[in-house]
């Protein structure tokens, strides 16, 4: 891996962390999903394995990141972002 690239609409929400978005933009790196655990994310991002927890939950319930199955994945496009 490079690196990570972070969609404008992630950086410009002012709902989501800085870590939010480090986490958004790798599990959505992963072009066919992502398989990892949440402490593969930890590992890979050097954070806690509990804020990855923490985090993903929060990115989930915020409708960033779904399942389909047993696969992570970013929403497609990202969620639209109001400029008022």
């Amino acid at each position: 891996m490079n690196g990570l690239w972070i969609p404008v609409d992630l950086l410009v929400r002012d709902d989501l962390s800085h870590t939010e978005r480090m986490v958004a933009a790798f599990v959505g790196s992963f072009k066919q999903g992502f398989y990892g655990s949440n402490e593969f994310v930890a590992r890979s991002l050097h954070i806690e394995k509990r804020t990855a927890d923490r985090v993903l939950a929060s990115l989930a319930q915020k409708g960033v990141i779904g399942w389909r199955g047993n696969t992570r994945f970013c929403a497609e496009p990202y969620p639209s972002v109001s400029t008022h």
